[in-house]
């Protein structure tokens, strides 16, 4: 498991460290630097990366699975047109910015074992699942929306196909994906991931929390923290960036990383809930244990 991620002069991330935790939440404002911090773990660094777009810079990253955090290894800097993962290829990352048009859209048929960013092929997906996984997904699915009696895949014309949900009291009728809530269509989606084959080491989503009732948002967080904690067969390790206060209240206070931008050089900072000093116990209390509490309060990041 990825332990601490260091990255210089990428975007506005001019010099910062994260802790990881097998689940992680990044927190914070619009433009704040979680998408730049998710985008740093797998994308390839190029010029207009680099901070203040400065020529004489190098954006850089490293990671270590180091608890003591001894070392960073496998820095990755580039100042030219190209660069790769500071992970490299013994870590593979999955990142996830689902477009709900994207899920909807019916796809040629073909097999395909994992998401794409966006989504598309989601029918494709599904329907390269055994037998087994694609009625424990439809299962789990009707459990948490049911509204809904079942899930499956018809054809289209010229060899595609598209994702189909069973009405609950009507078992004839069923509905097509443009007839199907955004927060369903995601709330699938984001099912999918546990029987992705092979499984990434690392899953990082943007906004997982789009469109969700907050009873399902806390089911799904439940589900990403089995993925991340090996319940639900390999250790995934998730990260999510978010500026949902209402997230917050599903995810323990050391999963939460706080980001925000300096006022004076507009680089972001990242911070972790003091959690150990006495003061942030009694303010936690103060505000009945809700993390979303203190984190609207402004003293964590939460007022831009």
């Amino acid at each position: 498991m990825v332990r601490y991620v260091h990255i210089q002069n990428y975007r506005c991330l001019r010099d910062v460290e994260v802790r990881l935790e097998p689940l992680t939440v990044l927190v914070g404002a619009n433009a704040s630097g979680k998408s730049s911090f998710l985008a740093a773990l797998c994308s390839r660094f190029t010029v207009a990366d680099v901070w203040s777009r400065d020529p004489k810079l190098n954006a850089r990253a490293a990671m270590s699975d180091d608890e003591q955090h001894a070392t960073l290894k496998g820095w990755t800097s580039v100042r030219g047109s190209g660069g790769t993962s500071p992970f490299g290829p013994q870590t593979s990352v999955q990142l996830l910015q689902l477009d709900v048009e994207h899920l909807r859209k019916p796809s040629q048929l073909e097999e395909v074992k994992s998401l794409t960013t966006t989504g598309f092929g989601l029918a494709n997906v599904f329907t390269t699942l055994t037998r087994k996984g694609r009625d424990a997904v439809a299962k789990q699915f009707c459990q948490l929306v049911p509204m809904f009696g079942d899930v499956d895949t018809r054809p289209l014309e010229k060899g595609t196909h598209r994702v189909v949900f069973q009405d609950r009291w009507q078992p004839s009728i069923w509905y097509e994906p443009s007839q199907v809530s955004d927060g369903s269509m995601l709330l699938f989606a984001f099912l999918l991931l546990q029987h992705q084959t092979p499984a990434p080491d690392i899953i990082a989503i943007e906004e997982p929390e789009r469109s969700l009732h907050p009873y399902l948002m806390g089911e799904l967080v439940k589900v990403l923290r089995g993925l991340a904690t090996g319940k639900l067969g390999k250790e995934i390790q998730v990260i999510l960036a978010t500026h949902s206060a209402e997230l917050l209240d599903f995810v323990e206070p050391k999963e939460v990383r706080f980001f925000s931008r300096a006022k004076d050089t507009g680089e972001t900072r990242v911070e972790a809930a003091p959690i150990d000093s006495p003061q942030w116990k009694k303010v936690f209390t103060e505000y009945n244990d809700s993390l979303s509490g203190v984190w609207l309060s402004g003293g964590l990041g939460g007022v831009p």
